[in-house]
């Protein structure tokens, strides 16, 4: 698992748990009294050395999705950042086996490094079922507003 020096605010409301296993280096969670699905938000690092567009980088993550879910539909997807820090913003909707309908807004924000192989891509995702994630949205857009990395130790970028 990559870690990096990240700097945020976490949203009211919201749990920071035990990542466990899932592969991510924050996990949140929102209980929502008489919802079977706890909505969560999650941040993974990658370290992309290679020259994958950001685009390229949100279709394999709804391709890699798409194999865990009954269902998958891209509902909108937008760039966001800069040219220097390039980042796109999905909305999905998923489906699971089960039949829930779930929301998803995933957010891909790149990392430059000092060469092109050091190169990280941050993966931020809020899910959410649809009436939960509506309500839930200011929340998570504040989270990733509030998102720093740290050049060095204790210096915020």
């Amino acid at each position: 698992m990559m870690t990096l020096p990240l700097d945020f605010v976490i949203p009211d409301g919201w749990t920071a748990v035990d990542p466990g296993d899932s592969g991510a280096v924050f996990v949140a969670v929102h209980p929502v009294p008489g919802e079977e699905f706890t909505p969560n938000i999650t941040v993974s690092v990658r370290q992309r050395p290679d020259n994958a567009s950001v685009d390229a980088i949100a279709d394999e993550a709804v391709e890699r999705l798409a194999r865990t879910s009954a269902g998958l539909d891209v509902l909108s997807r937008r760039d966001v950042g800069d040219p220097a820090a390039p980042g796109v913003m999905q909305l999905l909707r998923l489906r699971t086996g089960e039949g829930t309908e779930l929301i998803q807004t995933q957010v891909h924000l790149t990392v430059p490094g000092a060469t092109p192989e050091d190169r990280l891509v941050l993966e931020l995702a809020c899910t959410a079922a649809p009436a939960t994630a509506r309500r839930l949205s200011p929340g998570f857009q504040a989270f990733v507003g509030s998102l720093h990395v740290r050049q060095h130790e204790g210096t915020p970028q």
